[in-house]
C-alpha cells in the first residue's frame, strides 16, 4: 500500500539516578513463567543499571519483566543457547569488536534462525555503525543513540516491541496448530478401527494444543453405534484406563447435563477449562469428545480446538474430507489476515476483496482453477508481515519520514519468514504473496527488486488487486478514490508499476472487479 514520508519530534526526557543499587540482576518478584524477558546487551555496567532502573516495576498487559544482562558477544550466545523465549534485545553496537552488535544481529537471524525476537540497536558512537546502513542492512527493529534514548522512549520502544512480539508469537502459534491439524487429518484417518480412530484423535490433540499429560489433562472420547449406547473408545488422564464403559457412569453430571441438550442436534460448548463436542455422522453414528485443561483455553486454543473438531466430525464422511479441510484452512488463513488488517485499521472485508479480486484476475489470465483456488487462499496473508510494524507508523494519518518508510517496508519480508517454514502448498502460496506483492514490474519495487517476470505469478497478481483495493477504499491516510482516477492511474502505471499483460486484462474485465467491491463493502 502507498504510504510517503513525514516529518516528526520527540521531546528528550531526563533518567534519574537510583539512589541505591540493585542487589540482584534479572528477575523481580513473579512467576518467571509468567515474565517478558529481556535481553540487555551492552560493555558498560552503567548502561545495564540505568536500563533496570527504568525499567523498574514496568509491566505490559499485566505481565512484568525479566531482565538478563550480557557484556560481549560470547555472554550472549551463551544465554540464546539456554533461553530460548526471549522477547527483546536492547543490543550495543561496539563491544570487545567495533561491530560486535552487528555480527550478533547476524547470528540470531541468520545462524539461531530467531526471527520472532525484537532487536533493538542502540549506540554511543552512531559513526561506527550509521542508522541509515545499519537499517537498511541489518534485521533489526529499532536503532536509537543512546544520548537520545531518554526513559520515555524506552518505555515506548518497549512496550511496541513486545506487543510486536507477542503478536508474532500468536501468528506462529496459529501457524503451527494450522499445520498439526493439517497433518493430523492423515494420521487420524488412516485407521479403520473406531478404536484406534479414537486414540489417535487424542494423539493429535495433545500435539495441536501442547496438553501436558503430566500437568492433569483429561482427555475422553465416546461413540455410539445406532441405537447403541455411547462408550468410551478412548481416553487419558483419569480416563486412561475406563475404556469400554457407558458415557453416564464416566462423566459428571454436569457434562452430562449439556450432553443431554446437545444430543438430539450436535454442538460445541466450552466451560472455562472444559469443552464438550458432540457429533452427529450419517446413519445414525454419533460421538463425543471431552476435554478437562488443567488451564483456562486462551483464544488461540480455543480457535484451534474448535476447528480441530470440527475435522473429526466429518472423518466418517470422506467424500467431503478434502474439501473441508481446504474449508478449515481457508478459514484459519482468512481469520490471520482479518486480525493483521484489523491492526492495520483497515476493514476486515479487505483480505476477502484482495483474495476474490486475486482468483478472478488468475482465472482471466488463463491460470488453471487448482492454481488460482491457491491464490484466493494464499492471497489473505499478504500484509502479515505488518504484525512486526508499531502501531504509530500503521495508523500515522499523514506522509511517513524515510525511516519510518524504511520499518514499513519490512513488512514483506517479515510475512514472508512468518510463512515459509510451511511446506503445506497454501502457505507456500502466501509466503510468495507476502514477499512479492510489493515488487515492481520495472525492478522498482521492494523487497528484492525484481523486474518483470522474475516476479512471480501470483506477486504480480496480488500486486493489482492490493493497490486496487487499497485506492477505492478510505484508509487513515487517504480518502476513496473514484474509479476513473484508479483507471488512470493503471493505464500511466501499465508496464512501469504493472505487468502490462496482467493490467490489459484487468481493465477489459473492470466491471467484475468493481462488482466484488459491491459484494464485499466497507
Amino acid at each position: 500500500m502507498y504510504r510517503e514520508p513525514h516529518d516528526n519530534s520527540d521531546t528528550p526526557l531526563v533518567f534519574a539516578k537510583e539512589e541505591s543499587p540493585l542487589q540482584e540482576k534479572g528477575i523481580f518478584p513473579a512467576d518467571i513463567n509468567g515474565l517478558w524477558t529481556i535481553l540487555i546487551v551492552d560493555d558498560e555496567e552503567d548502561v545495564h543499571m540505568i536500563t533496570r532502573i527504568t525499567l523498574k516495576g514496568f509491566s505490559f498487559q499485566g505481565r512484568g519483566v525479566r531482565l538478563l544482562s550480557a557484556y560481549s558477544g560470547h555472554d550472549v550466545k551463551i544465554i540464546l543457547a539456554k533461553e530460548k523465549d526471549i522477547a527483546l534485545v536492547l543490543l550495543d553496537v561496539v563491544m570487545e569488536e567495533e561491530d560486535t552488535g552487528l555480527k550478533l544481529v547476524e547470528y540470531i537471524r541468520n545462524e539461531l534462525k530467531n526471527n520472532s525476537v525484537r532487536i533493538v540497536l542502540r549506540t554511543g558512537q552512531p559513526g561506527k555503525a550509521p542508522e541509515h546502513t545499519v537499517i537498511s542492512e541489518y534485521d533489526i527493529n529499532d536503532y536509537k543513540t543512546k544520548p537520545e534514548f531518554t526513559a520515555q522512549k524506552l518505555f515506548t520502544c518497549v512496550t511496541a516491541c513486545l506487543r510486536a512480539y507477542e503478536n508474532l508469537k500468536t501468528i506462529e502459534r496459529n501457524r503451527e496448530g494450522l499445520e498439526s491439524i493439517i497433518n493430523s487429518s492423515s494420521i487420524v484417518f488412516e485407521n479403520s478401527s473406531f478404536a484406534k480412530f479414537g486414540h489417535r484423535i487424542l494423539d493429535q490433540l495433545h500435539v495441536i494444543l501442547k496438553l501436558d499429560r503430566n500437568l492433569g489433562a483429561d482427555t475422553a472420547y465416546f461413540m455410539g453405534l445406532p441405537q447403541g449406547q455411547i462408550l468410551l473408545m478412548a481416553g487419558t488422564g483419569s480416563y486412561g484406563d475406563r475404556e469400554g464403559i457407558c458415557l453416564e457412569e464416566a462423566l459428571p453430571e454436569h457434562v452430562l447435563k449439556e450432553y443431554a441438550r446437545l444430543a438430539s442436534s450436535g454442538g460445541e460448548v466450552f466451560l472455562a477449562d472444559q469443552y464438550l463436542g458432540v457429533f452427529k455422522f450419517k446413519e445414525g453414528f454419533r460421538s463425543f469428545l471431552y476435554l478437562k485443561s488443567p488451564v483456562p483455553f486462551g483464544d488461540v486454543e480455543t480457535y484451534l480446538l474448535r476447528i480441530y473438531a470440527h475435522n473429526i466430525s466429518i472423518g466418517f464422511d470422506n467424500i467431503r474430507l478434502a474439501r473441508e479441510i481446504i474449508n478449515t484452512q481457508k478459514e484459519v488463513i482468512l481469520t490471520l489476515g482479518e486480525v493483521v488488517e484489523t491492526r492495520s485499521q483497515e476493514t476486515a472485508h479487505h483480505v476477502t476483496r484482495v483474495a476474490e479480486v486475486c482468483y478472478c484476475l488468475a482465472i482471466h489470465s488463463g491460470m488453471d482453477e487448482p492454481t488460482a483456488e491457491l491464490l484466493r487462499l494464499g492471497s489473505p496473508m499478504h500484509d502479515v508481515g505488518k504484525i512486526g510494524v508499531p502501531e504509530a507508523i500503521l495508523h500515522k494519518p499523514g506522509k511517513l519520514t524515510p525511516e519510518e518508510f524504511e520499518i514499513m517496508k519490512q513488512h514483506a519480508q517479515t510475512g514472508y519468514e512468518i510463512l515459509r517454514k510451511s511446506n503445506r502448498s497454501i502457505m507456500t502460496t502466501a509466503a510468495i504473496v507476502a514477499l512479492q506483492h510489493h515488487e515492481r514490474w520495472d525492478g522498482k519495487g521492494y523487497p528484492q527488486g525484481l523486474k518483470g517476470k522474475a516476479i512471480h505469478m501470483f506477486g504480480r497478481i496480488a500486486a493489482i488487486a492490493d493497490v486496487f483495493d487499497a485506492l477505492s477504499h478510505k484508509r487513515c491516510y487517504k480518502d476513496a478514490w473514484p474509479l476513473e482516477k484508479i483507471m488512470d492511474l493503471f493505464k500511466r502505471e501499465s508496464g512501469f508499476h504493472f505487468d502490462p499483460e496482467l493490467m490489459a486484462i484487468f481493465l477489459t474485465n473492470i466491471n467484475e472487479f468493481v462488482g466484488i467491491n459491491r459484494r464485499f463493502p466497507e
